[in-house]
């Protein structure tokens, strides 16, 4: 049992640990007007509850100050005139205790004011309406510290004090005003006047304008926040559709995109396959030329000089001479011509095993000599298309004859490597090159061999310039479909 209870520890951070990110994923997956619904719900009544608080406090404020003054002005009439032998004494005299009690139970005074103090410094009551309470000392509260000071101050008091115990029991809500009472004669304070006023009527107002405040409150923050939600609502709505929209037509894009990849595999396969088919074509006009012309062009050559024997033609005649020579560079030319035709068999190698072919076999037909630069990767040693070999062999070919027959004696170097799933092959040349922004160079079919690697999905890129000799660059992604 501890262990299950110990195991269970554990994985309660984890799984609080994902909450968050799953109600962030949840939020972001909400619309638009539903999370300023939730976010602006929170803000709109957190600003209304601190306008609110602030307008009631400030009402509140401005009402008891008011009600306060009013009543302190109404009461220094009748009590400061009677406390001005407080200026010479520290207490009233009896005449003026009785005649201020006598004034304070009579109408309209004691329909309003619940009680009346009057302070000496130091905490004396020099008057209160209870007899009992009149020549003790109290501790100072810091309402009558501030009165002493000059400031009237009032509030609805908590009753608390010891010397509060008749106000306690009135059972009603009560505002407490503290007044300075001045001098007539010097304008100084000679005491402090602290009266209850009956406050159920200053509270039901109070309680009334609370109400009205909140309710004006309540109406225009929820008035601007259906309004501003009205806005994000149709914003988000406009979103929502926009959305839909460019989602379906990036789903059309994504399928005439795909429909496009289907048809550029399919034109891919078509071209290699077209591009087989070619070779076995050539391969079989190889092989008639050679059983055919060549054959004919042979036996015409040994026919010429029986014929010569028998016509008593001297084997130096210029006329015989000519016809031999004719008929053997034809014939050369018709091998020569079997022998570009015709492709070693390609089945199964790899790309450096048919760039030794290829270069060897240029190497026998025009006795130059080629470097060799083949960086190690396995795309280099494993075997690779057909398609692919053919074009390899094709493209070597037809660079190292044109270095051959353009840029004779320069020398040339075959390089190759692999590079992010490809093979690149390089057949460079340290000749006179060309400038290839002026001109396209007449006969050496390079427009062919770009075609011929394009259709299989390739790149091929010529680099050259008068001084710096030419480059053909080959790049073949194996990967693509056959």
């Amino acid at each position: 049992m501890t262990d299950v209870a110990t195991t269970e520890q554990d994985f309660a951070p984890a799984r609080s640990a994902n909450t968050a990110p799953s109600l962030a994923r949840w939020l972001a997956a909400r619309p638009l007007h539903h999370r300023f619904a939730m976010a602006g719900s929170f803000v709109t009544l957190l600003g209304m509850a601190v306008i609110g608080s602030l307008v009631s406090t400030s009402i509140e404020t401005s009402v008891v100050r008011n009600s306060a003054i009013s009543s302190a002005v109404y009461m220094e009439s009748f009590i400061a005139p009677m406390s001005q032998e407080l200026a010479g004494s520290e207490r009233l005299s009896p005449e003026t205790v009785a005649r201020m009690d006598t004034l304070l139970k009579q109408p309209p005074l004691s329909e309003r004011v619940v009680s009346v103090k009057i302070w000496r410094p130091n905490g004396l009551l020099a008057f209160s309406s209870d007899e009992d309470m009149i020549g003790k000392t109290f501790p100072p509260s810091e309402e009558l510290m501030e009165a002493w000071r000059g400031e009237l101050n009032a509030s609805f008091d908590e009753l608390e004090g010891a010397e509060s115990l008749r106000e306690r029991q009135s059972g009603v809500p009560l505002l407490e005003v503290y007044n300075p009472i001045h001098s007539i004669l010097t304008g100084q304070i000679i005491a402090v006047a602290e009266f209850y006023l009956d406050a159920t009527e200053l509270e039901a107002d109070l309680r009334a304008a609370h109400t009205r405040a909140w309710t004006v409150v309540a109406l225009v923050t929820g008035m601007t926040f259906l309004a501003l939600f009205g806005i994000v609502r149709s914003g988000s709505r406009t979103i929502e559709d926009q959305t839909r929209r460019l989602t379906a037509q990036l789903s059309e894009l994504a399928r005439i995109s795909a429909q496009n990849e289907a048809l550029r595999t399919r034109v891919e396969g078509a071209s290699q396959r077209v591009s087989e088919t070619n070779e076995r074509y050539m391969r079989r006009v190889s092989a008639e030329l050679h059983d055919g012309p060549a054959q004919a062009l042979a036996l015409a050559s040994l026919r010429l000089d029986a014929l010569m024997r028998r016509a008593g033609v001297a084997p130096g005649d210029p006329e015989a001479q000519m016809l031999r020579d004719c008929l053997g560079e034809a014939l050369r030319d018709v091998r020569d011509l079997c022998s570009g035709l015709t492709l070693p068999e390609l089945d199964g190698l790899s790309v450096a095993d048919t760039l030794e072919i290829a270069i060897r076999a240029h190497e026998r037909r025009t006795g130059v000599a080629v470097d060799r630069a083949f960086r190690p990767g396995p795309l280099m040693v494993v075997p690779a298309p057909h398609p692919f070999l053919i074009c390899i062999y094709r493209v070597v070919q037809e660079g190292l004859m044109n270095a051959f027959r353009h840029a004779p004696g320069a020398r040339v170097r075959v390089a190759a490597g692999t590079e992010a799933g490809g093979a690149v092959i390089e057949v460079q040349d340290d000749g006179p090159g060309f400038d290839t922004a002026s001109r396209a160079p007449a006969g050496l079919g390079l427009p062919g061999l770009r075609e011929r690697v394009e259709s299989i999905g390739g790149s091929f890129a010529i680099e050259s310039s008068p001084t710096g000799g030419t480059r053909l660059t080959m790049t073949l992604h194996m990967d693509a479909p056959r």
